[in-house]
């Protein structure tokens, strides 16, 4: 808990990061402690594209820099740090790097490597009503809501974001190593379990038909204003996001498309110590173990013994499965490659498919190529639904 005086200490370097921030205007790029209070680096936010266009990653990860570091960035965007000088009443009451370095992130743009982020998108939207569209958009909300609290009731220790995009919401995780990555896949498996069994029910009609997409990329992070200061939520934007809403736009009603990604581990043991990166089929393989512990989840009052997801392809001579990639072109002319993935949900009262398997994708607008067989598909793809 703490104290009034640290409390009035981080007031105080609130108060001043803010009236550097002038309204949104500035960005804070770096911060390092000194003797006397800190030596911050604020850049008018317009400036940004120019000077960073050859030095992007100097916006990855802490602002929080030597002094030495500090300066060199300094230097590169002719701008001098500014010194705030604590007063000696409230040194003695500092809070910490920790609580500098959340206070400080509110003030700046942070890029982010290998980033996992979801879009899930509602079917139809725009033919809805006004009221029905803020209904479904609740619906979806909740079924958020009670797949972030199933998972964490099973152990999954993650920090959810989401932001609407109007039709439906990106959501991610703000623990973005490998096992991070993982929880918020799991977490998609689990929301669309919890939306499809709803659907099936049939106890409340207004909730969404799905449509989804899952990719690891590079973003920039950063915090709108509310009111005269930088908010506590904040968003995501970049080319991962960019990703899944051209992916999204070509997807079908009810299907799953995963992002044809190449990521590096920021811990190499996280997967596998002798392979420096991971794609799409790795990571569904990894996956299927970190399901494991939702086995006899509760969703939508139903009891679900296992969840499994699959990247789809065609049977082969040996009863094995390979795997398609898809390749869609978006409205601009820019090619983007895909998976399309199935879920198999095995509950008490039988088994249920959620995402689209090989032969629903007749509309499908994307050209297929077949890959070799998936090392994750260690059962075939479970056959047709009934």
């Amino acid at each position: 808990m703490a104290t009034n005086q640290t409390r009035q200490y981080l007031k105080f370097i609130d108060d001043e990061l803010n009236r550097l921030w002038r309204l949104g205007r500035n960005t804070m790029i770096g911060w390092a402690p000194t003797d006397f209070g800190l030596e911050v680096l604020f850049v008018p936010q317009y400036l940004l594209p120019n000077l960073f266009s050859n030095h992007e990653d100097i916006l990855v990860g802490s602002a929080l820099r030597t002094h030495t570091e500090l300066r060199g960035i300094a230097d590169i965007c002719e701008i001098e740090p500014y010194s705030i000088a604590i007063p000696e009443t409230l040194r003695a009451a500092a809070g910490g790097e920790r609580s500098l370095e959340y206070l400080t992130k509110r003030y700046s743009i942070t890029k982010i490597r290998n980033q996992a982020v979801i879009l899930v998108d509602i079917v139809g939207f725009s033919r809805h009503p006004a009221l029905d569209q803020v209904t479904l958009l609740n619906s979806l909300s909740y079924s958020i809501n009670v797949a972030f609290q199933r998972a964490k009731e099973h152990g999954v220790n993650i920090s959810l974001r989401h932001s609407t995009t109007g039709d439906g919401f990106y959501v991610w995780n703000q623990t973005n190593t490998m096992s991070g990555n993982l929880d918020l896949f799991s977490f998609l498996m689990l929301l669309l379990a919890e939306n499809s069994l709803g659907r099936r029910s049939g106890i409340v009609s207004t909730i969404p038909e799905l449509r989804s997409s899952f990719h690891i990329g590079e973003c920039f992070e950063y915090y709108q204003a509310e009111g005269a200061r930088p908010g506590t939520n904040s968003f995501i934007v970049g080319d991962v996001t960019i990703q899944l809403a051209r992916m999204i736009e070509k997807a079908l009603p009810d299907q799953i498309l995963i992002g044809d990604f190449s990521a590096r581990p920021q811990n190499s043991a996280e997967i596998d110590s002798k392979k420096e990166t991971y794609d799409a089929q790795r990571f569904l393989s990894a996956s299927h173990e970190r399901l494991r512990v939702f086995e006899d989840v509760t969703l939508s009052r139903e009891k679900v013994k296992s969840i499994m997801c699959y990247l789809t392809g065609h049977k082969q001579d040996d009863n094995a499965y390979n795997v398609s990639r898809y390749t869609i072109t978006d409205k601009h002319g820019y090619t983007h490659n895909v998976y399309n993935a199935k879920v198999n949900v095995h509950r008490q009262n039988g088994e249920i498919f959620l995402g689209r398997q090989t032969q629903d994708l007749s509309d499908f607008n994307a050209e297929e190529t077949v890959l070799s067989s998936d090392p994750a598909a260690d059962s075939p793809e479970q056959g047709a639904e009934t």
